[in-house]
């Protein structure tokens, strides 16, 4: 094997969770590691990283033998560890690696394995009968019962975070938000470090969010947002642990058509998504709209765009997430006007606007008939689509908003100013956000035929300060033309 095979979409496939690459991006960002090496056969790349203590942590990757191997001496469970994922990343985006030899403490542990090797060839040639049809099914039990063993303790790990999650949210349910100050925000921070290491991904953004509210405001309005988002984190911690429950009764540790995998730390593979049938072949994609969304909890931005699949009219979304610290080493997505034909598109577990992923596709010129073909997948009736989002949005763990392309007779306004799409009797209140700001301003401007007879890709969302539904239109759609707001 050579270390070429470390690139990144190797590092993004092998890490253990989203929070173990995450802060390997950050680590590699930051320049953590001193006298990085490489061997002179490309086999083995050592180095020395900062750690929280005196000493750095002694992080090496080896491909020496027939797969990658990382050691650390950091004190993580997790393999690869978030310092050898971040070895990783320094040499796939072409950091300075200096000629160095086999440390001693490697060479010994290569002499062990090669003679467990040696051994292991040893007793095959003994015997090269084939394997009876019973030793095959006892060695599948073994590696089974092996990979069982692993999943129940990290389901025992993760049992614990939530019982650190429900103490919490508990105490501040019972105490009250009186006791909610600034010098209670560092102890809420710790808890948020701890749940990445309880391989509690979800809960640890959603705690996060809690003491960003926390800090941003004191006023009764405020206030209620605290609550809804204690709310917001109990149910989860509760979702998630009749999740881990139900997988040790049944006994299935693999992954399911569930967006709780990734709230629990889990990292799709193509793979698992075609195994589970999450995927779709020969689709047809037009983009609506794109944006570059920052989360301030998570510290990231996410290249964000809407497709329509024109096999089906199904809105899907594909979200690049771009880690502030490391967003140099990640491509950046943009905007795409052309019509994508996809042999095969991938599908992540969730609701209404399923995130999508595909490998290759063959792009050509949307032809004048698109318009005309995406108006054609439009909802017909407000009402219907507004009970459907709602519905949606009343999951935990669901995003703030659903997309929707509704059709509609006419946009109207006020003589306050307030603008609404119309079909028959029925309306919805447009609404502007701060994440998709000037979309009004642009729909305002917009000549008159586009305001008729049309359709509007937006985003439902529910306001709970003055307990209404209303759109954030991202998009215009007519026979002739697709126009974009933002």
């Amino acid at each position: 094997m050579d270390i070429s095979v470390l690139t990144e979409e190797y590092v993004q496939r092998n890490a253990v969770n989203a929070s173990a690459l995450a802060n390997a991006r950050k680590i590699s960002s930051k320049g953590d590691f001193t006298g990085r090496k490489i061997t002179a056969d490309r086999t083995l790349i050592y180095g020395d990283c900062k750690g929280s203590g005196k000493e750095p942590y002694h992080t090496s990757v080896d491909v020496s033998g027939d797969s990658v191997i990382s050691r650390c001496s950091c004190p993580s469970r997790q393999f690869p560890c978030k310092h050898a994922l971040a070895l990783m990343l320094d040499f796939a985006s072409g950091r300075t690696f200096e000629t160095g030899d086999v440390p001693e403490d490697i060479a010994r542990k290569r002499e062990k394995i090669e003679k467990r090797e040696e051994k292991a060839k040893q007793e095959a040639s003994a015997d090269v009968s084939p394997k009876s049809e019973e030793e095959l099914q006892k060695e599948a039990q073994k590696k089974k019962a092996s990979a069982d063993s692993a999943a129940k303790k990290k389901i025992a790990r993760q049992m614990e975070g939530l019982s650190l999650v429900s103490d919490f949210t508990n105490e501040m349910l019972s105490a009250g938000l009186g006791t909610v100050n600034s010098g209670s925000v560092s102890k809420y921070k710790d808890l948020t470090k701890q749940l990445g290491d309880y391989y509690l991904n979800g809960l640890q953004l959603l705690l996060q969010r809690f003491i960003l509210a926390v800090q941003a405001d004191k006023s009764q309005s405020g206030e209620k947002e605290l609550v809804e988002k204690l709310v917001q984190l109990d149910q989860a911690a509760k979702k998630c642990r009749a999740w881990l429950e139900k997988q040790l009764e049944s006994g299935d540790f693999g992954p399911k058509d569930d967006i709780l995998y990734e709230q629990l730390g889990g990292i799709w593979r193509l793979d698992q998504l075609e195994e589970l049938g999450l995927y779709k072949e020969n689709s047809e994609l037009v983009q609506l709209s794109f944006t570059v969304l920052w989360d301030e909890a998570a510290q990231t931005e996410t290249d964000t765009a809407y497709w329509i699949d024109l096999t089906g009219g199904v809105i899907s979304k594909t979200e690049n997430i771009r880690p502030v610290k490391a967003k140099k080493y990640v491509h950046a997505d943009d905007s795409a006007f052309e019509l994508y034909k996809v042999k095969k598109l991938y599908f992540y577990p969730g609701g209404i606007n399923r995130r999508i992923r595909w490998e290759e596709a063959v792009s050509e010129p949307c032809g004048p008939e698109i318009p005309g073909k995406v108006l054609s997948f439009a909802r017909d009736g407000i009402n219907a689509s507004v009970k459907e989002a709602k519905n949606e949005l009343k999951n935990t763990l669901s995003d703030e908003s659903v997309a929707m392309l509704i059709a509609f007779d006419c946009i109207t306004v006020s003589q306050e100013g307030v603008m609404a799409l119309r079909k028959g009797e029925e309306s919805i209140e447009l609404r502007e956000s701060s994440e998709y700001e000037g979309c009004l301003k642009t729909l305002r401007h917009l000549p008159e035929r586009y305001c008729k007879e049309g359709a509007v890709l937006g985003e439902i969302r529910y306001s709970a300060e003055d307990k209404k539904v209303y759109m954030v239109p991202l998009a215009v759609v007519t026979r002739s033309a697709i126009l974009r707001l933002i």
